[in-house]
C-alpha cells in the first residue's frame, strides 16, 4: 500500500508586505530578524529605525543587500544607541562609506556615566568605508569595551586605516575578539609602514 505525503505551500510574500507586517505587529519581530535583500534603504529613514529601537526580543539584525548609505545610518545609529537586546548588526555589501560609518562609530562610542552600547558585533563587510571611515572605528575600540567582532572585509581602509586601528588596539582585548581586514589595498611596499609591527598588534 502506497502511503502518500501531501507537500506544505508554501506562499512567497513580498518584502513590502513583511516590512508592513513587522511596523505593524511587534510580536512577528524573532530573536534574530534575517531581512537580507528586501530594499529598505528607504524604509529605514522612515518608521523602521524607531521599531527597531525599541523591539526587547530581537539580538541579531541582518540588513545585507539592501542598498544601505549613509544617510539610512543615522537611523541604525539609534537602534545602536537606544536598544538593550540588539547584539548583532549585520551590514554586509551595502553602500556605506565615511560619513556613516562615522555616524556608527559614534553610536558605539560611549557615553560618560552610561553603559557601553550593548551591541558586540558590527559587520560592515564589503561596504567602502575607506580610511577615515576605518580610523573613526578604529577610535571607539579605546573605549567600547562590548565590542567583539568588527568586519571591515573589502572595504578599501588603506594603509591609514590599518595604523589607525593599530594605534587604537587595547591591551586587554578579549582573547575572543574578531577584527577582519582581509582585502583592503594594504600597499606593503610603503616603506613607511613597519609591517612587522602592525601584524604583531593584528595577531597578538
Amino acid at each position: 500500500m502506497g502511503i502518500f505525503w501531501s507537500k506544505k505551500k508554501v506562499y512567497w510574500v513580498p518584502p513590502h508586505r513583511k516590512l508592513e507586517d513587522l511596523l505593524e505587529d511587534n510580536s512577528k519581530w524573532k530573536q534574530t530578524m534575517d531581512m537580507t535583500g528586501w530594499q529598505l534603504q528607504n524604509s529605514v529613514q522612515d518608521k523602521l529605525g524607531d521599531v527597531m529601537s525599541s523591539i526587547k526580543t530581537t539580538v541579531e539584525i541582518n540588513l545585507s543587500y539592501n542598498g544601505i548609505g549613509d544617510d539610512e545610518c543615522e537611523q541604525l545609529a539609534k537602534v545602536i544607541k537606544q536598544s538593550k537586546t540588539v547584539k548583532r548588526l549585520i551590514l554586509e555589501n551595502n553602500h556605506i562609506h565615511m560619513k556613516g560609518a562615522q555616524v556608527l562609530a559614534a553610536a558605539l562610542t560611549p557615553e560618560t556615566g552610561k553603559d557601553d552600547p550593548a551591541l558586540e558585533e558590527l559587520n560592515l563587510k564589503n561596504n567602502g568605508v575607506g580610511s577615515e571611515g576605518a580610523t573613526a572605528i578604529a577610535q571607539v575600540l579605546t573605549s567600547n569595551k562590548n565590542l567583539k567582532q568588527i568586519n571591515l572585509y573589502w572595504n578599501n581602509i588603506g594603509n591609514s586605516g590599518l595604523q589607525a586601528i593599530c594605534q587604537n588596539l587595547r591591551n586587554d582585548f578579549p582573547k575572543d575578539f574578531v577584527l577582519d581586514i582581509r582585502y583592503n589595498g594594504f600597499d606593503r611596499t610603503d616603506k613607511s609602514v613597519n609591517w612587522t609591527e602592525m601584524e604583531s598588534k593584528i595577531r597578538r
